[in-house]
């Protein structure tokens, strides 16, 4: 396999695919072909076929001739011969014949071999020729099959280039059937959207269709981590692709594969999905390319209903656009909400947005819609389209030209002074003025004349200074009142009536003047100003101001949105599911900020939230000057930005200081500055520790600082676990021996013996507690194994036939009461692991465990005992909770945002505890149940608060960067994880951003004290108020 790193690894390994495939391979020769190519060379000069074997033959025959020729001729010469002197006939003969005839038959014989040499040198000349010739065509075809294998590197080494990779797995239908295919993934550049291509025979790359493509096999299972049936499982996924303005152009269907997870809770699995996306054929996820806020890119897994929408093309018709308008006549109070539930600031009344909807062919129910506004995407209910469009085009002129409109005539004068920066010399000159509106809310004065621009900054408040006549200011009262009811909006935190009473009340004249000058930012400082004075007077209280993420982030990261804002349509009461100080801890409520204890040498100056925000409003310049400061050898991240705010060196940037009226350091000098105060940050950063890395207690109560937060978190829970059946928890009988009884019945397993120091009790009433396998019994039958089953049984059947022998409160005992009684015994057991660290000893001793628990079960116990007890115990480890985290705050300890966030609901969840978990029975102390659970939520609530928005050296902790606005990716998942979880395990029927929004709506919280069972005790229905929120009598 090649190396995934390696890119030359990769090239080789595509090649090869390339190869097998016949990539620009020399077309192989049929038969037909061969026997043309002979017929061809054969026909060429001196290449044609010779017979030599005839050659030979003709030979011989020319050479047999002759020689019976001359032996003609030799003959008849011969037959006149005279015989010589003393000459014998046969002497004659030989001279006259047989002589003649020898020589002759040798040259006749010498003729005959030089013909056949040199026929036979001819055929060996001519073999040579033709071995060349097939010699010469072999080196050509390996020339050709060298050149193949350069031009398949080649297109190997551009793909790798381009980031394709081979798919694995795949089938491809040719022809109406599926046949074996290797192909590459890619990203398609103008829709960034994946895709599938094929190679054919000439290099040529097409794009396959994903419907023309599935697997042969499926992938081998994932392996999860206490997860059983985990599986990819394939979404197809209707992608938009857009036009180079944002408009959607068309709609690409994408296959695409995700993990399923089935986690084997008994009675009830629980179905998860993985967070990535894998393309058909692809070991690589998707991912989305999107702004990072610094000029730039970041990566990030595709989103559902937020990326693309789940369909396919069997169920669904194919999606249809619609037009659709901003009501022009929508009031400011629903203008704004329309704008926020678009996602945009900029729409205006009556501006176009479009509607695609995927209709599914059997139930319109499925049917799917999507909303697109400028390139974005807006979660709509029908309802809520209803209310804020409509399909015609409405027909109104812009409200806001470029530049403005006048709001009201006057034209106001002043005179100012103005002091040349070079010359020194002052000049007056006098600027004559109208008040123009901009923007709903937004008014600026500009100079008169056909080239008046607007008045400088510093003398905009000048000119409001001038007007003498309070209608102009009434006049602004519609906005600014729209202004002060959505301040109050967010105060969440309120209790209800004061919310109430705060919401009826309206500006006075003074707070018109106060507000008119003040652009957005001031604005909204000045208001919770006004806001906190009249919390004040009504509650004699000073309020903290609400924290609020920037537009900007939210714009960015729709998972940010989603946590920290509250979805259109909740009530007053509603909160965001995580608090906004641990996304956003840098303009808390006007307050100035610092740095860690803000006691670091360097970093000890005030910063103001006005200084954050006027960085921010600066950063593309900062950005800019820092680049150009080091040449692009730092770039400006998350530490870089804390560095520069807190050390104020932002503002001597060039292009920056002349602005903020500071020194403009040169490049040497800046780096200088800026590398010192690095190297102060990276100090300071050294001091601080995750709240796992420090150690508490000694001894038995020794642990880790985040390990004891969890362990109270715990107990608290166990704590209202018991509050919640206390009175199904305690004795049936009243002599209280019913548990020690258990010990001789069969089912001693229930019990454990408890003794003293010295081995033995001093009371045999204690000699006996309950043991841990409650908690396992507690449990509804179908998640019991068969033995808990049938101990669960006996024991009932015990304490069945007991209560009713004793002709006591447990004679009308039923299964459903003896299981939320062994649910109580259940938490009670585990307060005997939790008595090492509660008692202050090296050691513990039996007795003094048992004397911890004794008001829960023995001959003392009593519905008075017990809720004295629990009462004491919630109390002490609320308390606890609070003394550790302060305890952490002071030693510097860095806690996680996801504990900050199940901190934060802890406290929630005791605040509706205090409604929910009493007992309104006669004598269930529903009212003293109610106390403690407020005391607790407040004791936890200020516990969160201590220690969410802390900005900490070295680490983010979810926090948004204060000046780009950039998430903390990593925390940002995690907590966005953990509300998705909580969510969808509350509407496992929803999408992950329906159920985000309906649990937050729904006011749910991320931690609940729920036993086995899920549920809590059964209250009186709930009662809707006159503002839209419900009450549980």
């Amino acid at each position: 396999m090649a190396d995934p790193v390696n890119p030359f690894a990769r090239a080789q390994g595509i090649a090869s695919i390339l190869e097998k495939q016949g990539v620009f391979a020399p077309t192989e020769l049929t038969r037909e072909d061969i026997i043309k190519q002979r017929e061809m060379i054969s026909g060429l000069p001196g290449l044609g076929p010779v017979d030599y074997s005839a050659e030979n033959q003709e030979s011989k025959e020319a050479a047999q001739l002759r020689f019976a020729l001359t032996l003609m001729e030799r003959g008849f010469g011969s037959m006149g011969a005279p015989p010589g002197d003393n000459e014998t006939p046969a002497g004659t003969l030989g001279r006259t014949l047989l002589a003649p005839l020898a020589s002759d038959v040798g040259q006749i014989s010498s003729d005959l071999l030089k013909q056949r040499q040199a026929q036979r040198a001819a055929q060996r000349a001519n073999e040579a020729r033709l071995s060349q010739a097939a010699l010469t065509m072999g080196q050509q075809r390996l020339g050709q099959t060298d050149a193949a294998r350069d031009k398949q590197f080649s297109l190997a080494r551009s793909l790798v280039k381009r980031d394709y990779s081979p798919t694995k797995d795949l089938q491809r239908k040719v022809d109406g059937k599926w046949v074996d295919f290797v192909g590459f993934n890619y990203t398609d550049k103008v829709t960034n959207l994946p895709a599938v291509a094929g190679v054919n025979k000439k290099g040529v790359l097409e794009q396959i269709p994903f419907e023309d493509l599935q697997y042969y096999r499926k992938p081998a299972a994932v392996t999860a981590t206490k997860a059983s049936g985990a599986k990819m499982i394939d979404r197809v996924t209707n992608f938009p692709v857009r036009n180079p303005d944002g408009s959607i152009k068309e709609w690409r269907f994408v296959n695409l594969q995700q993990v399923q997870q089935i986690i084997p809770i008994p009675g009830n699995p629980k179905v998860e999905f993985g967070d990535e996306y894998y393309p058909l054929g692809s070991e690589r996820p998707m991912k989305i390319k999107v702004p990072n806020g610094e000029g730039g890119f970041t990566f990030r897994n595709p989103m559902e209903g937020v990326d693309f929408v789940s369909t396919d093309k069997t169920s669904y018709d194919a999606p249809k656009e619609t037009k659709y308008y901003i009501k022009p006549k929508l009031n400011d109070a629903d203008f704004a909400a329309a704008r926020n539930l678009l996602g945009s600031k900029d729409l205006e009344r009556g501006e176009g947005i479009v509607r695609w909807n995927f209709r599914h062919k059997v139930d319109p129910e499925l049917s799917k819609n999507w909303f697109d506004v400028k390139g974005g995407r807006a979660a709509l209910t029908p309802a809520e389209a209803n209310k804020y469009l409509q399909t015609e085009e409405p027909k109104i002129e812009d409200p806001f030209p470029t530049g403005g409109k006048p709001f009201g005539t006057a034209v106001k004068e002043l005179t100012v002074t103005e002091v040349d920066p070079v010359t020194k010399k002052s000049t007056q000159k006098t600027i004559q003025a109208v008040l123009m509106q901009t923007a709903p809310g937004v008014f600026r004065w500009k100079e008169t004349g056909e080239a008046g621009g607007f008045v400088a900054k510093k003398y905009q408040k000048q000119f409001w200074g001038a007007i003498t006549d309070d209608k102009v200011y009434q006049s602004l009262r519609p906005v600014l009142d729209q202004a002060f009811q959505s301040a109050v909006s967010l105060r969440t935190n309120l209790e209800p009536n004061v919310l109430t009473r705060l919401g009826k009340g309206v500006l006075t004249q003074a707070d018109l003047k106060r507000l008119a000058p003040l652009q957005e930012d001031d604005r909204t400082d000045a208001l919770n100003d006004i806001i906190n004075a009249r919390i004040r007077t009504l509650t004699g209280e000073t309020p903290e101001v609400v924290t609020t993420v920037p537009s900007e982030v939210l714009e960015l990261d729709p998972r940010v949105k989603a946590m920290a804002t509250v979805p259109e349509g909740s009530t007053s009461l509603t909160r965001s599911v995580v608090n906004p100080r641990i996304l956003q801890p840098w303009t808390r409520g006007g307050e100035n900020i610092q740095l860690g204890t803000g006691s670091h040498s360097g970093f000890t100056q005030a910063v103001s939230s006005g200084d954050v925000r006027e960085s921010r409003r600066n950063f593309p310049a900062i950005k800019q000057a820092f680049n150009q400061i080091y040449g692009g050898a730092r770039n400006i991240g998350d530490a870089e930005e804390r560095i520069l705010l807190f050390s104020g060196l932002w503002k001597n940037l060039p292009g920056v200081a002349e602005r903020q009226g500071a020194r403009t350091l040169s490049d040497s000098q800046f780096r200088t500055a800026f590398d010192k105060a690095t190297a102060q940050y990276n100090e300071v950063a050294k001091e601080f520790k995750p709240a796992a890395e420090i150690s508490i207690g000694k001894g038995a109560q020794a642990k880790n600082l985040q390990g004891a937060l969890d362990d109270d978190l715990d107990a608290l829970r166990d704590n209202v676990i018991m509050l919640r059946f206390k009175d199904q928890g305690g004795a049936w009988f009243s002599d209280g021996t019913w548990l020690a009884e258990l010990a001789s019945s069969g089912i001693g397993e229930l019990v454990e013996s408890w003794g003293g120091n010295d081995g033995t009790a001093r009371d045999e009433t204690y000699a006996a507690m309950p043991s841990n396998k409650w908690a396992d019994i507690a449990k509804p039958d179908s998640q019991l194994n068969k033995a808990d089953l049938a101990l669960k049984r006996r024991a009932f059947a015990f304490l069945k036939e007991r209560s009713a022998s004793q002709n006591k409160k447990g004679a009308s005992i039923g299964l459903d009461e003896f299981e939320r009684a062994a649910e109580y015994l259940g938490a009670l057991s585990r307060y005997k692991i939790r008595a090492f660290s509660m008692i202050q000893d090296s050691r513990p001793s039996d007795k003094d465990i048992e004397i911890l628990l004794a008001a829960f079960v023995g001959n003392r116990d009593s519905d008075t005992t017990t809720f004295a007890k629990l009462h004491e115990l919630q109390n002490r480890h609320a308390n606890s909770l609070n003394r550790s985290v302060n305890r952490g705050v002071s030693v510097k300890a860095v806690f996680d945002p996801v504990f900050l966030a199940d901190l934060d609901h802890t406290s929630r969840a005791l605040q509706r505890s205090s409604v929910r978990d009493v007992d309104p029975r006669p004598g269930g102390r529903a009212a003293e149940s109610a106390k403690l659970f407020l005391r607790s939520s407040d004791t936890i609530r200020r516990a969160a608060e201590a220690a969410s928005g802390r900005i900490i050296p070295g680490y983010r902790g979810g926090a948004i960067s204060p000046m780009s606005g950039n998430v903390d990716e990593e925390s940002t998942a995690n907590l966005y994880r953990r509300v998705v979880s909580a969510a969808q395990e509350a509407y496992p029927d929803k999408t992950p951003e329906e159920a985000v929004t309906e649990f937050v709506r729904q006011g749910l919280h991320l931690t609940r004290f729920l036993g086995v069972y899920g549920t809590s005790r059964t209250a009186a229905p709930a009662v809707e108020e006159r503002d839209g929120s419900f009450t549980i009598r």
